[in-house]
């Protein structure tokens, strides 16, 4: 195995090493698979429908709308003296709500366009 270092890699592009370059991309290629990263559960598990991730996307919106009333609630009735918090979890419900428009509004824009398309 020839020595593969990013430097080594950063030199052959500079000077144009075709060879060398091919070597660096043959070596890359037969990395076991125990060095290489495998997709977690997580990234596959994640691929689902594009329904599926806007009821996923509304329902972490409404979680947080949910989380901030209570804690709204909690500290009007006197029994949450944590106002910190409770504005941290005002703002993020805000900062989501508004991320979830703008996730909309390009949706709206995307489906504008396409109806404008002539088929």
């Amino acid at each position: 195995m020839s020595n593969m270092t990013i430097g080594s890699i950063k030199s052959s592009l500079n000077s144009g090493d075709v060879g060398s370059l091919m070597e660096h991309n043959r070596l890359v290629r037969d990395l076991p698979e125990a060095v290489a990263p495998s997709p977690t559960t997580t990234e596959t598990s994640s691929t689902g429908t594009f329904a599926e991730m806007l009821s996923k996307g509304m329902e972490k919106v409404n979680q947080a709308q949910t989380d901030a009333d209570h804690a709204i609630k909690e500290a009007a009735a006197g029994r949450d003296k944590n106002l910190h918090e409770t504005m941290l979890l005002i703002e993020k419900a805000d900062m989501t709500y508004k991320f979830a428009m703008q996730v909309r509004n390009k949706i709206l824009d995307a489906y504008r366009e396409v109806m404008k398309m002539q088929v």
